[in-house]
C-alpha cells in the first residue's frame, strides 16, 4: 500500500512531526498483510493450504491464528489509511495553493503502472492496482460528509459480506442438490501454476501471471473491492471528523472495547471453518470467507483502537521505529514480495508448494520483520522510503 499521507501538523511525538498512530496502523497492518499473502506465495490458489498443509496440529494452530487475527484484518486498516490519505492530500495542496485534481491522478496512475508491474514480476495478489482503481473513483466522494461517508462505507462492507455469503450459499445448494454440476477440474490450473512458479524460469513466472490478470483483476474488485472502497470511505470520514490523528477520541475506547471481542470471536469462528473445509474452492470455503469478511470491520476498527491506546504520551524508541517504518509502508509491502518471491519461486529457493501452513505462516512473520526493520532503519537516515520518494516524483512532477 502506498504511503499516502503528509503531516497534518499535528503530532504525538514522532521524530518527524507526523502524527504516530497513523504510521503505527500501517506498521501493525504490513505484519498482518505479510502473515497473510504467505499463502497465495506459497501454494497455488486452487490448492491453499487446506488442501494438504494442515495435517499437524502445529499447522491448524498457525492457519487459524493467522485466519482469526489478520485474514480481512490487515487489507482494511491499510485501505482505511489510503482513504485517510486522500484527506491529507487534499489538505496539502490547499495549503500549498496549488490544484489537487492533477497530483492526485497522476499519483493513481503510478499506483496503476506500478501494480501492475508488481503483479507481472513478482505477485499475483497485487492491491496496488486495485487501490489506484478503486482511487479515480474516491476522488469523487472527496466533499462528502463524515457522517455521509460512514454509511456509505457500511452499506459497502455489508453489500460485499453479502455477496460471498450469497456465492457460498449458491455454491452448497449446487453441492447438495446438484453435485454433478459442481465438479469441475482444477488440476490444470494447479499443474500451470506449478508449472510456472514451481519449476520454471523468472520469465516463465512473469507469462504465468501476466495470463492470469484478465482473470484475477475482476476476481478481486468483485469480492473485495466492494468493501475495499467502504474502508476508503471510513478512512476519509476519520480525517475530516478528526480523529485518526487523535487517539483520544471517544470511537478509539469504543472500538477496542466493544467492536474489538465482537471481530475476533466472529473471525475465529470464519478462521475455523475455513480449517474444516474440505476444499479451498468449495462452498464452505467461500462461506467461511463471507464470516470472517462480516466481522472484518469490527476486528480491524478493533485493532485500530488498541493502537491508538499506544499512541499517546512522548513515544519510546520502539514505537519511533515502529512508526518511521510504517511510513514507508510501499516500500516494506513491495520488500515483502520481492522477499517472498526469491523463497518460494524455483528461481529462488523453489519452496511453492512444499511448506505446510505453519511453515509458511513461520517465514511470514520472518519477512515482515526483515522489511519493518529495513524500513524503519531506512527511515532513519532518510526523510521518506526509496519507493515514497518514487512515487512523489510522479505526484509532485519530480520533487521528492
Amino acid at each position: 500500500m502506498a504511503e499516502t499521507s503528509v503531516s497534518t501538523g499535528v503530532s504525538t511525538g514522532a521524530s518527524t512531526g507526523r502524527a504516530l498512530m497513523p504510521d503505527l496502523i500501517r506498521a501493525f497492518a504490513l505484519f498482518g498483510i505479510a502473515a497473510v499473502n504467505v499463502m497465495l506465495f506459497s501454494q497455488p490458489m486452487t490448492t491453499g493450504f487446506v488442501d494438504g498443509g494442515l495435517d499437524q496440529p502445529l499447522d491448524q494452530a498457525a492457519f487459524l491464528g493467522m485466519t482469526g487475527l489478520f485474514l480481512m484484518k490487515s487489507y482494511p486498516l491499510f485501505s482505511t489509511m489510503f482513504g485517510a490519505g486522500l484527506a491529507y492530500q487534499l489538505y496539502a495542496a490547499e495549503r500549498a495553493g496549488a490544484q489537487f485534481a492533477p497530483r492526485y491522478f497522476r499519483r493513481m496512475g503510478a499506483l496503476i503502472g506500478l501494480g501492475i508491474l508488481h503483479f507481472i514480476f513478482f505477485w499475483i495478489g497485487d492491491i496496488l492496482l486495485t487501490y489506484g482503481l478503486l482511487g479515480c473513483i474516491l476522488f469523487a466522494m472527496r466533499g462528502t460528509s463524515p457522517k455521509t461517508l460512514v454509511r456509505v462505507g457500511i452499506i459497502l462492507i455489508a453489500v460485499n459480506t453479502a455477496l460471498m455469503l450469497s456465492l457460498g450459499g449458491l455454491m452448497l445448494l449446487g453441492e447438495t442438490y446438484a453435485p454433478e454440476q459442481m465438479v469441475f477440474d482444477y488440476s490444470p490450473m494447479t499443474e500451470a501454476a506449478l508449472a510456472a512458479l514451481g519449476a520454471g524460469s523468472f520469465a516463465d513466472a512473469a507469462a504465468w501471471r501476466a495470463s492470469q490478470l484478465p482473470m484475477f483483476l475482476p476476481t478481486v474488485l468483485l469480492t473485495q473491492g466492494i468493501a475495499t472502497f467502504g474502508f476508503f470511505c471510513f478512512g476519509l470520514a476519520a480525517v475530516k471528523n478528526g480523529v485518526i490523528d487523535n487517539p483520544d477520541a471517544p470511537i478509539w475506547r469504543l472500538s477496542r472495547r466493544v467492536f474489538l471481542p465482537i471481530g475476533l470471536v466472529g473471525s475465529f469462528a470464519g478462521g475455523w471453518m475455513l480449517m474444516q473445509a474440505p476444499s479451498s474452492t468449495g462452498s464452505q470455503f467461500m462461506l467461511g470467507s463471507g464470516v470472517v469478511m462480516a466481522f472484518s470491520a469490527f476486528s480491524s476498527l478493533g485493532y485500530a483502537g488498541l493502537i491508538a491506546s499506544i499512541s499517546t504520551g512522548e513515544p519510546g524508541p520502539i514505537r519511533r521505529f515502529l512508526a518511521r517504518a510504517g511510513s514507508a509502508s510501499l516500500t516494506a509491502y513491495l520488500l515483502q514480495s520481492v522477499i517472498f518471491s526469491l523463497i518460494f519461486t524455483a528461481y529462488g529457493l523453489g519452496q511453492y508448494g512444499q511448506m505446510t501452513a505453519g511453515q509458511a505462516i513461520g517465514t511470514a512473520a520472518l519477512v515482515a520483520l526483515a522489511s519493518l526493520v529495513f524500513t524503519g532503519l531506512w527511515r532513519s537516515f532518510a526523510a521518506r522510503g526509496p519507493m515514497e520518494v518514487l512515487l512523489r516524483r510522479v505526484t509532485y512532477w519530480g520533487r521528492a
